[in-house]
């Protein structure tokens, strides 16, 4: 299967695929041994995982060095932002909240959807553990684009009322259709790489960029004795993506860490700013 696809011009789709299967006959192999997987896994009486024994083509693997650039995220920006109906609302959405990984997107529950934040589920490079729960702030354009897709029933992002959600491919297709005829190249995966791009440029540190998008954390300090929840800071990245895509470059957002408990957040800036009193020449 995998030389197949490999004939065809998919070598990273050869290599996803002998990861799904090689942790699916290592689950089934374990569950003679490991109690916590469910007892049908021994059914299929596996003793040995013959997808072991292959190798990934490691050529397939190399990261696209090719993120957006800031006059791309502001032209598709443009593209988006005017678009109608269910299907632009999905894309603004996908991209106001910071790219985050279209699988996990797409399967967002109605429950998982406060006013203000959403609740996703990143399973990615956790064999045998339970997907993270990973928190997105949804600033007030990100809000009014979930508000447009209609949640309800199950799934919050449906065309058939929430029984079943849009799948990844159709927001990718979406995307591509929306942006092909204008920038060049265009491959959905690269809003991804391009918002931590822009972010970076912007001040935005890299702890605070892997945590708005779900890159994982790392250390034992981490995962075991910061509880802090860091939706501040994530929705500061947001809100300074948001400018920077609406009109150019905002202020360094700056190293966003635990000291940021003491700075302004943006949304309380711009309050502040128009409750001040104007002056003489009309300047705040």
């Amino acid at each position: 299967m995998m030389r197949r696809l490999l004939e065809a011009g998919k070598g990273r789709t050869a290599n996803k695929l002998r990861s799904y299967a090689r942790a699916a006959y290592q689950t089934a192999k374990a569950a003679r041994s490991k109690p916590s997987i469910p007892v049908a896994f021994k059914t299929y009486a596996i003793t040995v995982n013959p997808v072991a024994e292959t190798e990934p083509d490691e050529s397939q693997n190399r990261p696209d060095k090719r993120p957006m650039g800031l006059e791309e995220l502001r032209l598709y920006w443009r593209i988006v932002k005017p678009k109608a109906g269910f299907e632009g609302a999905l894309l603004r959405l996908h991209l106001l909240t910071g790219g985050q990984r279209i699988e996990q997107l797409v399967n967002l529950l109605t429950a998982n959807v406060a006013v203000d934040s959403i609740l996703l589920h990143d399973g990615k490079g956790r064999p045998g553990h339970p997907p993270r729960p990973h928190t997105v702030p949804l600033i007030k354009e990100a809000q009014r684009a979930l508000e447009e897709c209609k949640p309800r029933g199950k799934f919050a992002l449906s065309t058939d009322e929430g029984e079943t959600h849009v799948a990844a491919t159709t927001l990718s297709d979406w995307a591509a259709d929306a942006a092909r005829a204008q920038i060049e190249d265009f491959q959905t995966k690269r809003i991804r790489s391009g918002i931590e791009t822009l972010l970076a440029s912007a001040g935005v540190s890299r702890e605070i960029r892997g945590r708005l998008q779900s890159h994982g954390v790392a250390g034992v300090q981490a995962r075991h004795y910061d509880g802090h929840d860091y939706l501040a800071e994530k929705r500061q990245a947001l809100e300074a993506l948001y400018e920077l895509l609406q009109k150019g470059q905002p202020a360094k957002v700056g190293q966003l860490a635990a000291t940021t408990s003491s700075a302004t957040p943006l949304s309380r800036r711009r309050r502040n700013e128009e409750q001040a009193p104007a002056n003489v020449d009309g300047a705040r």
